[in-house]
Protein backbone atom coordinates (compact mmCIF):
# COMPACT_ATOMS: atom_id res chain seq x y z
CA UNK A 1 0.00 0.00 0.00
CA UNK A 2 1.14 3.66 -1.16
CA UNK A 3 1.59 5.80 2.13
CA UNK A 4 0.34 9.22 1.24
CA UNK A 5 2.67 12.20 2.16
CA UNK A 6 1.28 15.63 2.98
CA UNK A 7 2.05 18.16 0.86
CA UNK A 8 2.16 21.70 0.84
CA UNK A 9 1.44 24.16 -2.16
CA UNK A 10 4.38 27.10 -3.62
CA UNK A 11 2.07 29.63 -2.30
CA UNK A 12 1.50 28.03 1.26
CA UNK A 13 4.92 27.59 1.28
CA UNK A 14 5.96 30.82 0.17
CA UNK A 15 3.75 32.55 2.74
CA UNK A 16 5.45 30.34 5.69
CA UNK A 17 8.51 31.87 4.72
CA UNK A 18 8.21 35.09 4.61
CA UNK A 19 7.10 34.77 8.47
CA UNK A 20 9.73 32.39 9.25
CA UNK A 21 12.47 33.94 7.41
CA UNK A 22 11.59 37.58 7.76
CA UNK A 23 14.37 40.12 8.41
CA UNK A 24 16.99 37.17 7.73
CA UNK A 25 16.36 35.53 11.06
CA UNK A 26 14.47 31.76 11.58
CA UNK A 27 11.36 31.74 13.49
CA UNK A 28 9.50 28.80 13.55
CA UNK A 29 6.64 27.56 15.91
CA UNK A 30 7.33 23.92 15.75
CA UNK A 31 6.21 20.85 14.11
CA UNK A 32 2.49 19.37 15.13
CA UNK A 33 1.77 16.58 13.54
CA UNK A 34 -2.19 16.55 14.12
CA UNK A 35 -2.30 20.41 12.88
CA UNK A 36 -1.37 20.52 9.58
CA UNK A 37 -0.44 23.73 7.92
CA UNK A 38 -2.81 26.40 6.17
CA UNK A 39 -2.40 24.72 2.56
CA UNK A 40 -0.89 21.48 2.89
CA UNK A 41 -3.37 18.48 1.79
CA UNK A 42 -3.53 14.74 0.69
CA UNK A 43 -4.20 13.06 -2.52
CA UNK A 44 -7.78 11.89 -2.56
CA UNK A 45 -7.15 8.58 -3.59
CA UNK A 46 -4.34 6.30 -4.83
CA UNK A 47 -3.02 5.03 -0.72
CA UNK A 48 -3.15 5.63 2.75
CA UNK A 49 -3.17 9.01 4.53
CA UNK A 50 0.54 8.69 6.61
CA UNK A 51 -0.62 8.55 10.58
CA UNK A 52 0.11 11.54 12.21
CA UNK A 53 2.41 9.02 14.85
CA UNK A 54 4.73 8.06 11.70
CA UNK A 55 4.98 12.15 11.25
CA UNK A 56 6.35 12.43 14.51
CA UNK A 57 8.60 9.30 14.12
CA UNK A 58 10.01 10.98 10.71
CA UNK A 59 11.07 14.21 12.32
CA UNK A 60 12.53 12.17 15.27
CA UNK A 61 14.59 10.28 13.08
CA UNK A 62 15.72 13.36 11.13
CA UNK A 63 16.63 15.39 14.06
CA UNK A 64 18.52 12.61 15.57
CA UNK A 65 20.39 12.12 12.23
CA UNK A 66 20.94 16.07 12.01
CA UNK A 67 22.65 16.33 15.44
CA UNK A 68 25.45 13.05 15.06
CA UNK A 69 26.98 15.77 12.59
CA UNK A 70 25.98 19.07 14.19
CA UNK A 71 23.36 19.97 14.08
CA UNK A 72 22.30 21.99 17.41
CA UNK A 73 25.60 22.32 19.30
CA UNK A 74 27.22 25.18 20.13
CA UNK A 75 30.82 24.21 19.22
CA UNK A 76 29.27 24.70 15.66
CA UNK A 77 31.67 22.24 14.28
CA UNK A 78 29.13 21.11 11.21
CA UNK A 79 30.32 18.41 9.01
CA UNK A 80 28.12 19.07 6.86
CA UNK A 81 29.17 16.76 3.54
CA UNK A 82 29.21 13.75 6.15
CA UNK A 83 25.95 14.66 6.91
CA UNK A 84 24.26 15.36 3.26
CA UNK A 85 25.60 11.17 2.63
CA UNK A 86 23.97 10.04 5.53
CA UNK A 87 20.83 11.31 4.84
CA UNK A 88 20.70 10.37 1.38
CA UNK A 89 21.44 6.62 3.12
CA UNK A 90 18.03 7.40 5.47
CA UNK A 91 16.57 8.55 2.82
CA UNK A 92 17.00 5.66 0.52
CA UNK A 93 15.98 3.46 3.14
CA UNK A 94 12.24 4.95 4.04
CA UNK A 95 9.36 3.17 2.35
CA UNK A 96 7.32 6.17 2.63
CA UNK A 97 9.65 7.34 -0.58
CA UNK A 98 9.77 4.07 -2.57
CA UNK A 99 6.52 5.26 -4.37
CA UNK A 100 5.28 8.15 -7.03
CA UNK A 101 5.02 10.45 -3.70
CA UNK A 102 8.98 10.97 -3.58
CA UNK A 103 8.22 12.65 -7.21
CA UNK A 104 6.50 15.55 -6.52
CA UNK A 105 8.21 18.41 -5.47
CA UNK A 106 5.38 19.28 -2.90
CA UNK A 107 5.59 16.91 -1.03
CA UNK A 108 9.23 17.92 0.01
CA UNK A 109 8.31 21.49 0.08
CA UNK A 110 6.35 19.88 3.03
CA UNK A 111 9.31 18.45 4.34
CA UNK A 112 11.64 21.61 4.68
CA UNK A 113 9.02 24.14 5.12
CA UNK A 114 6.31 22.33 7.64
CA UNK A 115 8.42 19.30 9.56
CA UNK A 116 12.03 20.21 9.28
CA UNK A 117 12.80 23.97 8.50
CA UNK A 118 15.13 24.14 11.35
CA UNK A 119 17.54 21.65 9.71
CA UNK A 120 17.40 23.04 6.73
CA UNK A 121 18.04 26.88 8.00
CA UNK A 122 20.95 24.98 10.09
CA UNK A 123 22.14 23.54 6.68
CA UNK A 124 21.36 26.18 4.47
CA UNK A 125 20.88 29.09 6.35
CA UNK A 126 17.97 31.24 4.39
CA UNK A 127 18.17 30.50 0.85
CA UNK A 128 14.95 29.76 0.07
CA UNK A 129 15.25 27.27 -2.93
CA UNK A 130 16.73 25.03 -0.37
CA UNK A 131 13.06 24.74 1.76
CA UNK A 132 11.23 24.61 -1.76
CA UNK A 133 10.41 21.94 -3.63
CA UNK A 134 12.87 20.77 -6.31
CA UNK A 135 16.32 19.60 -7.20
CA UNK A 136 17.56 22.14 -4.74
CA UNK A 137 15.39 21.27 -1.65
CA UNK A 138 17.06 19.97 1.33
CA UNK A 139 16.27 16.51 0.94
CA UNK A 140 14.96 15.89 -1.80
CA UNK A 141 18.35 16.69 -3.35
CA UNK A 142 19.34 13.67 -1.60
CA UNK A 143 16.81 11.57 -2.45
CA UNK A 144 17.50 12.23 -6.10
CA UNK A 145 21.28 10.89 -5.00
CA UNK A 146 20.29 7.96 -4.06
CA UNK A 147 18.18 7.16 -7.25
CA UNK A 148 20.89 7.92 -9.14
CA UNK A 149 23.77 6.81 -7.47
CA UNK A 150 22.64 3.67 -5.48
CA UNK A 151 24.99 0.78 -6.54
CA UNK A 152 22.40 -1.45 -5.64
CA UNK A 153 21.93 -3.54 -1.94
CA UNK A 154 24.08 -6.67 -3.13
CA UNK A 155 27.22 -3.83 -3.70
CA UNK A 156 30.37 -4.32 -1.32
CA UNK A 157 30.08 -0.50 -1.49
CA UNK A 158 26.72 0.20 -2.41
CA UNK A 159 27.18 4.47 -1.61
CA UNK A 160 30.54 4.73 -2.35
CA UNK A 161 29.83 7.32 -4.93
CA UNK A 162 27.43 9.54 -2.69
CA UNK A 163 30.85 9.15 -0.15
CA UNK A 164 33.56 9.93 -3.01
CA UNK A 165 31.61 12.62 -5.51
CA UNK A 166 32.86 16.48 -4.78
CA UNK A 167 29.22 18.43 -4.42
CA UNK A 168 30.00 19.79 -7.68
CA UNK A 169 30.11 16.30 -9.45
CA UNK A 170 26.76 15.85 -7.58
CA UNK A 171 25.01 18.46 -8.74
CA UNK A 172 26.27 17.87 -12.83
CA UNK A 173 25.18 14.43 -12.12
CA UNK A 174 21.30 15.15 -10.08
CA UNK A 175 20.44 18.26 -11.38
CA UNK A 176 20.68 17.48 -15.11
CA UNK A 177 17.33 16.09 -15.63
CA UNK A 178 18.67 14.00 -18.83
CA UNK A 179 21.37 12.51 -17.04
CA UNK A 180 20.20 12.62 -13.28
CA UNK A 181 16.80 10.68 -13.95
CA UNK A 182 18.71 8.11 -15.83
CA UNK A 183 20.63 5.59 -13.03
CA UNK A 184 22.39 3.80 -16.26
CA UNK A 185 23.77 7.13 -17.28
CA UNK A 186 24.38 8.69 -14.10
CA UNK A 187 25.76 5.39 -12.26
CA UNK A 188 28.03 5.41 -15.83
CA UNK A 189 29.32 9.12 -15.10
CA UNK A 190 29.45 8.51 -11.83
CA UNK A 191 32.06 5.60 -12.08
CA UNK A 192 33.58 7.59 -14.81
CA UNK A 193 34.60 10.40 -12.27
CA UNK A 194 36.38 8.12 -9.97
CA UNK A 195 38.64 6.85 -12.42
CA UNK A 196 39.72 10.13 -13.45
CA UNK A 197 39.75 11.24 -10.14
CA UNK A 198 42.26 8.71 -9.61
CA UNK A 199 44.43 9.22 -12.64
CA UNK A 200 44.51 13.23 -12.28
CA UNK A 201 43.50 14.02 -9.15
CA UNK A 202 40.77 15.63 -7.49
CA UNK A 203 41.73 18.86 -7.62
CA UNK A 204 41.40 19.19 -11.60
CA UNK A 205 38.44 17.16 -11.36
CA UNK A 206 35.69 20.44 -11.34
CA UNK A 207 36.66 21.83 -14.67
CA UNK A 208 37.18 17.70 -16.23
CA UNK A 209 33.08 16.74 -15.20
CA UNK A 210 31.81 19.57 -16.82
CA UNK A 211 33.35 18.98 -19.88
CA UNK A 212 32.97 15.15 -19.40
CA UNK A 213 29.30 15.88 -18.74
CA UNK A 214 28.99 18.34 -21.94
CA UNK A 215 30.25 15.48 -24.29
CA UNK A 216 28.03 13.01 -22.60
CA UNK A 217 24.85 14.97 -22.95
CA UNK A 218 25.86 15.83 -26.87
CA UNK A 219 26.57 12.34 -28.02
CA UNK A 220 23.30 10.78 -26.16
CA UNK A 221 21.20 12.74 -28.33
CA UNK A 222 22.16 11.21 -31.09
CA UNK A 223 23.32 7.84 -29.60
CA UNK A 224 21.23 6.03 -27.03
CA UNK A 225 24.47 5.26 -24.31
CA UNK A 226 21.92 2.99 -22.27
CA UNK A 227 21.31 0.88 -24.76
CA UNK A 228 25.32 -0.02 -25.10
CA UNK A 229 26.76 -2.84 -23.21
CA UNK A 230 28.46 -2.12 -19.94
CA UNK A 231 31.81 -2.10 -21.08
CA UNK A 232 31.19 -0.18 -23.94
CA UNK A 233 29.43 2.68 -21.94
CA UNK A 234 32.38 2.33 -20.20
CA UNK A 235 34.96 2.95 -22.76
CA UNK A 236 32.79 5.70 -24.11
CA UNK A 237 32.70 7.21 -21.10
CA UNK A 238 36.69 7.21 -20.10
CA UNK A 239 36.84 8.43 -23.30
CA UNK A 240 34.72 11.62 -22.78
CA UNK A 241 36.52 12.20 -19.48
CA UNK A 242 39.95 11.71 -21.15
CA UNK A 243 39.45 13.87 -23.71
CA UNK A 244 38.21 16.35 -20.99
CA UNK A 245 41.74 16.11 -18.81
CA UNK A 246 43.70 16.74 -21.78
CA UNK A 247 41.56 19.81 -22.75
CA UNK A 248 41.56 21.21 -19.52
CA UNK A 249 45.51 20.47 -19.43
CA UNK A 250 45.62 22.37 -22.24
CA UNK A 251 43.91 25.60 -21.55
CA UNK A 252 45.67 25.92 -17.97
CA UNK A 253 49.73 25.72 -19.68
CA UNK A 254 48.08 27.97 -22.55
CA UNK A 255 47.11 30.57 -19.83
CA UNK A 256 50.45 29.55 -17.34
CA UNK A 257 51.99 30.33 -20.35
CA UNK A 258 50.76 34.31 -21.41
CA UNK A 259 50.66 34.86 -17.52
CA UNK A 260 54.23 33.62 -16.49
CA UNK A 261 56.96 36.70 -16.95
CA UNK A 262 59.96 33.94 -16.24
CA UNK A 263 59.75 32.11 -19.41
CA UNK A 264 63.92 32.84 -20.25
CA UNK A 265 65.28 31.79 -23.47
CA UNK A 266 65.09 27.81 -22.54
CA UNK A 267 61.22 28.28 -22.83
CA UNK A 268 60.82 26.58 -19.86
CA UNK A 269 57.90 27.82 -17.24
CA UNK A 270 56.56 26.11 -14.10
CA UNK A 271 58.92 22.77 -15.69
CA UNK A 272 56.98 22.93 -19.21
CA UNK A 273 58.64 23.11 -22.29
CA UNK A 274 57.73 25.41 -24.82
CA UNK A 275 57.05 22.80 -27.15
CA UNK A 276 55.04 20.88 -24.98
CA UNK A 277 53.06 23.47 -24.23
CA UNK A 278 52.44 25.03 -28.03
CA UNK A 279 51.62 21.07 -28.84
CA UNK A 280 48.86 21.05 -25.51
CA UNK A 281 47.63 24.78 -27.10
CA UNK A 282 47.29 23.03 -30.52
CA UNK A 283 45.57 19.74 -28.73
CA UNK A 284 42.89 21.89 -27.30
CA UNK A 285 42.52 23.98 -30.22
CA UNK A 286 41.81 21.35 -32.16
CA UNK A 287 39.19 19.59 -30.13
CA UNK A 288 37.51 22.76 -29.10
CA UNK A 289 36.88 23.31 -32.79
CA UNK A 290 35.95 20.21 -33.59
Amino acid sequence: MITLMPRLSGAAAQQMLDEMLADDGFRWPGFSAETLPNGARFAATGGSVIHATRLRELRKELVALAVDFGFGAEDRKNRFGEYDSALTRWIAGLTEFSSGEALRDDVWCFIAVAMAPDIVHWRFGTSRERYLGGVRNCFQRAWLRARALDRGPSHSDRWGLVDRLTEDALVQITERPSIGADPVLSLALAEGWVRAASRIGRPRMEAVMRQATLRLRVRNEVQALTLLDEDDLTDIVDQFFNAASEQTIAVSLSVDSSANPDVGESGVANGVSAPLRKKAWSLWRTRTSG
